[in-house]
């Protein structure tokens, strides 16, 4: 479905798997289903997106996919006529983050974070992604509106306590939403909208305050993040960047258990890999694709790659495939490559 029709529907209508081949597409696919946005493509190829959505009494529940891009809710983008409303998210693939009111949570697979439509944010999404986002409007929280929306761009794990059965609602909406049709919404969608907003009050409104060491060290990682083309992105320009020693950066990522130049390396590598496995990449060299990343020294290349994937550049090449950790080998190719 194009993003002109998708637009178009009634907005208490299943709005279909609707994709978009270029930012502004999506950009309306997002401004019609949750708020108006602008978004900025990552990755050279190709950009493709994916938005799934549908809607249970007042609660719009959407599956978001799609190439590395960054999404704003910029201020001028925000009436005060503006319906306002909390989208709780369920991040399932690829490295996130989340910013609003001062504050940056990195999102891992299995993660939640809230933010409000009624106030600037800004998600970014550094890999190829998936997340599950329910929207609920601000009225609907009632006494504990201030409290969720207060709460904004910190991170949630659903990998045990309570907590986990949000998480499985979200994963059980977002497999349902291919067989919903299309038309008003009826009892029972009512009645599984009221279900929704009493599980999210009931796990997310005791959400603990962020601790200014956690927030600083996402602030950090994120930085790298959005700056790993830098050749010149160390240890210490990322200290300078947030004005703290060396020393105490350590001490913010020691209860991460992160060394920050290996954690570096390893994220450059991985896109290079990304990168070296995207056929709409082949016409480029090898050396092009890594310099994109911010490492300039070909034969540190070779034998980093060597060492920390087993494969060689031609290999991750030849494969045609990456995922996260590494690049898959195709089967015998280091029988076919000696």
């Amino acid at each position: 479905m194009a993003a002109s029709r998708a637009t178009a529907q009634p907005a208490r209508h299943l709005t279909a798997a609707a994709e978009a081949d270029d930012r502004e597409g999506f950009a309306s696919l997002l401004g019609s289903t949750i708020a108006p946005v602008r978004v900025r493509p990552l990755a050279d190829g190709e950009f493709r997106s994916s938005l799934r959505s549908a809607i249970a009494g007042e609660v719009r529940v959407s599956v978001m996919s799609g190439s590395p891009c960054v999404v704003t809710r910029d201020a001028d983008l925000i009436r005060a006529s503006d319906p306002g409303f909390l989208s709780v998210a369920l991040h399932r693939s690829g490295r996130a983050a989340v910013a609003q009111d001062g504050r940056h949570c990195l999102l891992g697979s299995g993660d939640l974070v809230n933010y409000v439509t009624s106030r600037p944010y800004e998600l970014t999404f550094w890999e190829p992604y998936e997340t599950v986002v329910i929207t609920v409007p601000l009225a609907a929280l009632g006494s504990h509106v201030d409290t969720l929306a207060g709460r904004t761009a910190i991170a949630l794990g659903t990998d045990s306590g309570p907590r986990d059965v949000v998480g499985t609602l979200f994963e059980g909406l977002a497999r349902k939403i291919d067989v919903c049709t299309a038309g008003e919404a009826n009892c029972s969608k009512e009645y599984l909208a009221d279900a929704i907003v009493s599980l999210v009050l009931a796990e997310l409104v005791d959400i603990p305050p962020l601790g200014a060491g956690e927030d600083l060290a996402d602030r950090m990682l994120a930085h790298c993040l959005s700056h790993l083309a830098d050749p010149g992105l160390t240890v210490e320009s990322v200290a300078r960047a947030h004005g703290v020693s060396v020393r105490y950066l350590h001490k913010v990522l020691a209860p991460r258990a992160i060394t920050l130049s290996a954690w570096i390396r390893r994220q450059r590598l991985e896109r290079i890999c990304r990168d070296l496995a995207d056929e709409s990449l082949h016409g480029r060299t090898v050396s092009a694709i890594a310099s994109r990343w911010g490492m300039t020294d070909a034969g540190h290349l070779s034998r980093a790659l060597k060492s920390e994937f087993g494969l060689t550049a031609t290999e991750i090449r030849r494969s045609g495939h990456w995922e996260r950790g590494g690049p898959r080998p195709v089967e015998g190719l280091r029988a076919a490559t000696g």
